[in-house]
């Protein structure tokens, strides 16, 4: 299993780039959303060629032998595609080909049921939109609130504390190293949610309802 590439870019392609690692060269197909990241690089055959780090989703199968790399520039961009995948009748090429607004609309699309937002997605119709929200709607606050260009940093710990204090710790801890939200303001999201839902019962419930106040709050503004 592949989990991570680092290495030199040494060829470009529309949808796909080859990296070399430790003298070997790796095709990895990136999904829209992550092409941009690497359009400022250079892929050359010598030492100038920009070096790229890249998570890796490795896809192979009976059906399909040939491994397929798909490459993401952050650990949330892959986070986010392994919880698309899980729908009905969304494989792994379908998924990624669909990843091409930032992480934080998709998810906010499909909180808000929009499933003609997605209809316009690459390869989605309106069988696999509806899958999509009837499967994740309640499973994406988290991503809806990603601050676009968040570098995601790993979360450190382990599972969170059942009460209120653990939840509070481990969800700002995610919503500042992997969402990129500012220290002060993550704390204030916390203590506005905590104030409309007291007693969560998981980080997903608290994302939850951070993710509805700040709808809120939009829809108002």
């Amino acid at each position: 299993m592949i989990a991570t590439l680092t290495g030199r870019l040494r060829r470009r392609a529309e949808d796909r780039v080859v990296l070399e690692c430790g003298g070997i060269g790796y095709e990895v197909f990136l999904p829209p959303l992550d092409r941009p990241q690497g359009e400022g690089l250079a892929a050359e055959a010598g030492d100038k060629a920009s070096e790229l780090h890249l998570v890796i989703y490795y896809h192979a199968t009976r059906d399909q032998p040939r491994p397929v790399l798909i490459g993401f520039t952050s650990d949330l961009d892959k986070e986010f595609f392994e919880k698309l995948i899980t729908v009905k009748d969304i494989g792994p090429m379908v998924a990624a080909r669909a990843l091409a607004a930032p992480v934080a609309e998709l998810a906010a699309a499909i909180a808000r049921q929009d499933e003609k937002y997605l209809r316009a997605l690459p390869g989605i119709g309106p069988q696999k939109a509806k899958n999509i929200v009837a499967q994740l709607q309640a499973k994406v606050a988290k991503f809806a609130l990603a601050v676009e260009g968040a570098t995601a940093e790993p979360v450190s710990g382990g599972p969170a504390a059942p009460d209120t204090d653990g939840l509070r710790e481990m969800v700002w801890e995610i919503l500042v190293k992997q969402l990129g939200h500012r220290p002060s303001e993550a704390s204030q999201l916390i203590t506005d949610a905590l104030r409309r839902r007291p007693e969560p019962r998981s980080p997903e419930e608290l994302f939850d309802e951070i993710y509805r106040g700040q709808a809120a709050a939009t829809a108002r503004s």
